[in-house]
Parts: C-alpha cells; sequence; structure tokens
C-alpha cells in the first residue's frame, strides 16, 4: 500500500470513529427516580407507586434512588450534576422549596424544569381528641384568650406545615408557639403526649388512630374521604381554602424537547390509571396532573410566599441582611471574595513600600484571617436561624471571637513593629499557607468535606512541625465526627460531599 493509499485510510477510519452516531431513541437505559428521603416517606411511596404503574405503558426499567439529606439538595445536586438527558427524574414536594428559599438557593428552582405535579394533598389541623380543647372554635377561643401561650407541633421551623399554620395564624389574629420536631410522627406523638394542642399536616396523618381528629381542612369544600371534616370556609374563614402539599417530578433544565414530550405522555397515562386513582383517593388527594409552564409558575408563587413569611418569622433576615444573604451565594460570594482579597493585596503592597515593610509577613498573615473571617461572616447569612443555636451560631461564634482578635493583632504589630523585625517577614508561610486553602477547596468540590478535611488537617499540622502520627490522626478524626454530628446530621447544614461520592452514591 502506497503512503498516499494509507493515509486516505487513515483519514477513513477517523471520519468512522469520530462521525457522532444517531441518537437512540430515548429510553434507551434504565431511569434513576432520585428520592430526597429514605423509603417509606410519602414521596418515596409516591415515585415507587409511579415507577410500577409506568411500567404498564412503557418497556423501561424505574430505579428509585434514595438520597435523604439537606431537606432535599443532596438529591437535587445528584440530578443538575448529572447530564440533561432525562435520564435523572427529581421526585420532589413543595417542601423542598421551603428549604431551597431557606439557604438562599433561588438558582436551584432555575436549574430544574419542573416537569409534572402528579397530586394535591390539603392541609389540615389536626388536633388530640383526649384533650378537652380539640375543636377548632374551641382552639381559636383559646389561642385569643391566652396570646402567646397556645403550642403547635410540628416538622421542621420554615417547611410547609410551619408557613401554613403561620397563615391561619394571621387570618385567626392569633399568636401562638411553633415546637418543631424532626419528623412528622414524632411531632404527631408529641401532640399525643398532650405536649401542644394542635398539629398541622395532610388528613392521611391521622389515619389509623382514633385518638386524633380533624378539626379543620384547608379544602374549596369537603373531602370525600373525610366527609365529617369542616373545611375553613364552613367554619367562617376565607382565604383558606386552597393549602396543600404538592408532589411531583421535575428534570434537569436543558432536557432535549422531545424527553420532556416523552414523559408527559406518561404522566398523563399514569395519572388516568385506575389503580393510581384509586390507591391515592383513599387519603382525599387531588391527582389532577399539571405540567409546566403551569408548574413552574405555582412552585415560583411558592417560593415567594415562603420567602414572605419565613423573613416575617425570623427565619430568614430582613432585608438589610438579605443583601448579605444574597452575596452569600453564587457568582456574588465570588466577587465579594476577588474584592476583599485585592483590597488585602493592595494593603500589603502599601505596607512593602512604606517604613513597615518589615512587619509584611505578619501583616499579610493578620490580614488574611481578617478576610477569610468576613467571608466566612457573609457565607453565614445564608444559614437558616429558626432557633437560638442553629446552623449559623458556631461559625458565627468563631467569626465573632476571630475578627477583633485580628483586629488587635494588627494594632499590637505597628505599635510595636521593632519587634516583630527582628524575627524577619515570612511571607513564606502565608503563600505555603493560601497555597494549601486553595488546593483544599478544590479538592474539597471532588472528594468531599469530610475526605479532603481530615487530609487538610493531617497536612497542615506536619507542615507546622507537629510529628506524633497518634494524635494527629486523633485531631482529624475527632473534628470530622464533631462536624458529622453537629453540622451535618443535628443542624442540617448541607456540607459539601464532593462530585466523586454524589456520582458514585
Amino acid at each position: 500500500m502506497t503512503l498516499k493509499g494509507l493515509g486516505l485510510l487513515l483519514i477513513l477510519l477517523g471520519l468512522l470513529i469520530f462521525t457522532p452516531k444517531a441518537n437512540a431513541a430515548f429510553p434507551d437505559k434504565p431511569i434513576k427516580v432520585v428520592v430526597y428521603t429514605g423509603p417509606g416517606g410519602l414521596i418515596d411511596i409516591s415515585a415507587r407507586k409511579f415507577a410500577g404503574i409506568a411500567s404498564k405503558y412503557v418497556d423501561v426499567n424505574f430505579v428509585v434512588e434514595n438520597k435523604p439529606g439537606a431537606g432535599g439538595i443532596v438529591a437535587l445536586k445528584k440530578v443538575i450534576q448529572a447530564p440533561a438527558d432525562g435520564y435523572n427524574l427529581y421526585a420532589c414536594t413543595k417542601s423542598n422549596i421551603a428549604k431551597f428559599v431557606q439557604v438562599g438557593g433561588e438558582g436551584y428552582l432555575d436549574a430544574l424544569h419542573w416537569t409534572a405535579m402528579l397530586m394535591a394533598d390539603p392541609e389540615c389541623v389536626i388536633t388530640n381528641r383526649k384533650l378537652a380543647i380539640h375543636e377548632w372554635p374551641d382552639i381559636v377561643e383559646n389561642a385569643l384568650a391566652i396570646p402567646g401561650d397556645q403550642t403547635w407541633v410540628g416538622p421542621a421551623a420554615g417547611g410547609l406545615d410551619h408557613v401554613t399554620a403561620l397563615k391561619i395564624w394571621d387570618k385567626y389574629g392569633i399568636d401562638a408557639k411553633w415546637i418543631p420536631f424532626k419528623s412528622g410522627g414524632k411531632a404527631l406523638a408529641a401532640l399525643l403526649g398532650e405536649q401542644g394542642v394542635a398539629y398541622v399536616g395532610n388528613p392521611r396523618d391521622a389515619l389509623g388512630n382514633p385518638d386524633l381528629f380533624i378539626a379543620a381542612v384547608s379544602a374549596p369544600e369537603r373531602l370525600e374521604a373525610f366527609p365529617e371534616v369542616p373545611t375553613f370556609t364552613e367554619l367562617g374563614m376565607s382565604g383558606l381554602e386552597n393549602e396543600f402539599m404538592w408532589r411531583g417530578f421535575a428534570l434537569k433544565q436543558g432536557t432535549p424537547h422531545e424527553v420532556v414530550e416523552w414523559y408527559d405522555d406518561l404522566f398523563k397515562k399514569v395519572t388516568a390509571d385506575e389503580d393510581w386513582i384509586s390507591f391515592w383517593s383513599k387519603g382525599g388527594l387531588d391527582v389532577t396532573y399539571i405540567a409546566e409552564p403551569e408548574f413552574s409558575k405555582l412552585v415560583q408563587e411558592d417560593a415567594e410566599v415562603f420567602e414572605y413569611y419565613l423573613k416575617k418569622s425570623d427565619i430568614l433576615p430582613g432585608d438589610a441582611v438579605g443583601i448579605l444573604a444574597k452575596m452569600a451565594t453564587g457568582s456574588q460570594f465570588i466577587i465579594l471574595s476577588v474584592i476583599l482579597l485585592l483590597v488585602w493585596l493592595s494593603g500589603s503592597y502599601g505596607v512593602y513600600r512604606s517604613n513597615y515593610s518589615d512587619i509584611l509577613g505578619r501583616f499579610m498573615i493578620i490580614g488574611f484571617f481578617l478576610v477569610v473571617s468576613i467571608l466566612f461572616l457573609v457565607q453565614s447569612m445564608n444559614f437558616p436561624t429558626s432557633s437560638a443555636v442553629g446552623p449559623a451560631a458556631v461559625p458565627r461564634l468563631w467569626i465573632t471571637m476571630l475578627i477583633p482578635l485580628n483586629i488587635l493583632l494588627m494594632i499590637k504589630t505597628f505599635r510595636k513593629k521593632d519587634g516583630v523585625a527582628e524575627s524577619g517577614p515570612r511571607v513564606d508561610i502565608v503563600l505555603s499557607f493560601i497555597g494549601f486553602l486553595i488546593v483544599y477547596l478544590f479538592v474539597m468540590q471532588v472528594f468531599g468535606y469530610f475526605l479532603s478535611t481530615f487530609a487538610f488537617i493531617i497536612v497542615g499540622l506536619y507542615y507546622l512541625g507537629y510529628r506524633n502520627w497518634r494524635n494527629t490522626i486523633i485531631i482529624a478524626s475527632s473534628w470530622i465526627l464533631f462536624s458529622y454530628v453537629v453540622f451535618y446530621k443535628t443542624l442540617y447544614v448541607p456540607l459539601p460531599l464532593g462530585m466523586l461520592f454524589e456520582n458514585l452514591f
């Protein structure tokens, strides 16, 4: 074969290898239904029921994957970090919107294509039948007679049930207390234990327990499954006839139009299925299918309502602090970080050019920690503040100590510049430390907070000259354990898990 013929053959082979293949018809592999709770919750049941009925109409396997954590954000990131090809379906509820608003994640709303709302579960007030005060008129009379003393129970502060309670209180002029519990089941147990007079949830929550009494339901008319339960309108209060928990599905924004159409056709078939309708109608749910863009509009309205009530109840900061909270996320935070770092570098250069160049090293160290403290303070502004000790409490406690301490050290440095000069500027330490931090932040995006922080502590102690490996491992492990128990599990701070582990699990 001549050289020319060999070249032509290589060109043809290259064309065959790099020519895009025709896209296979969707779907050609299993579809993951990503659920933000553990197994057994209503959204998990909804996802599994959907998967079972959908298999009647399409020849594809649906795999339900539970990714609990951070009020739905862990599951959300699993979806939005995957390709926008339709193979990751986010099972979501109205409660997720409350969490997105709490953590300043308005961008999360735009990251999703709100594909299908499949059911509306009306909100209601449930009481303890054994208590003397358990009917709605008596609850209102008691609350007005003892302002601020009546106690209601429910799931986490700032969630849908809490905001529904706030709306009800607004309408009736009630001043009551909300005691949040980790789950609805624990809140109901507290109600039965007479730790509160009312619980806000859904009618299904009262099924199977004769001591639970549904005092009022937020629906336009009485529910067929609960004909004895009065609506708020019947009880003389308008404006509370359309409060409900919706459940549905979302895809990553940018999913191809033909894939969205495929899902639209499937959702119509599932919601018209007799098995689907009979299964959910027992709990008084409306199973009318609502697609995008109407569903998207509803989500935006829900976000605005949540923001209003969360600010009113001081769970979210007000407008003045809200500016800082918005700066704590996205591009604004990056811009603020760059500005502060430029100010720090400019100040360092000013010190270098002045008569104080001998104290440059210490100035850079102190200034750097001051900048980092300010950035941490801004970052903590978007943490929920639903209780006296919330996710923002510990970092703000550290920051409150760090900022004055750094300012004091800077003042002392300039006052005693001659004594500092004897030891010489150690800019190398500062630059090395900055390098460690930059690497640490990049590694965290891949390997997550826990693994990268564990390694960072060990490397940092070694760099500082500490060579007791047993104590080093104990210190690093103790901090990781503390972070996991206090921040991640107790305060629900969404510490990054890293792209590697989010994709694997």
